[in-house]
């Protein structure tokens, strides 16, 4: 089950990375069930590797 709702974080952050600008709030809205600590340390996870890969634009 861990695993299957690690893989459900992952898709949402590439959703919201992936997504038009100010689309970002109606996929959250989709999906409140991982809106949670685990998304949030997921996001740090990749936000920490998408800077080591030099694909991270600090802004």
């Amino acid at each position: 089950m861990k695993e299957e709702r690690q893989n459900a974080y992952y898709q949402l952050i590439e959703a919201l990375l992936n997504c038009p600008s100010g689309e970002e709030a109606e996929i959250l809205q989709a999906h409140p069930d991982l809106q949670d600590a685990g998304l949030v340390q997921a996001m740090l996870e990749v936000a920490d590797n998408l800077r080591r890969e030099g694909s991270l634009n600090n802004v």
